[in-house]
């Protein structure tokens, strides 16, 4: 009986977990969904709280990206590419 409530409540937890939980690894690959947390036009950089991880990861982006984000709220789900040395993450798209 116990095994059973048991399985019964992981079910439910797992039914009821915010589908954001699984948000990056469904978009596919180079792809990040999460919430803007800060732009920095001088730089050309912006950083997003991951919503599969829930940290942040920053993006260097082009000046169309970053003004583009000066609306954002909610969600974005953001298309990138490493530089050539994998040190840095390029933003080359957004969905709002």
């Amino acid at each position: 009986m116990m095994k059973k409530a048991l399985r019964s409540s992981v079910l439910t937890g797992l039914l009821l977990a915010p589908l954001t939980t699984w948000a990056c690894d469904a978009a596919g690959p180079s792809t990040h969904i999460g919430t803007v947390q800060s732009v920095d036009a001088a730089n050309k950089t912006f950083t997003i709280v991951d919503a599969q991880s829930r940290g942040p990861i920053t993006f260097v982006a082009n000046n169309e990206i970053i003004t583009g984000l000066k609306d954002a709220k909610g969600s974005i789900m953001v298309n990138y590419e490493e530089d050539d040395d994998g040190k840095a993450l390029k933003a080359v798209g957004i969905t709002f």
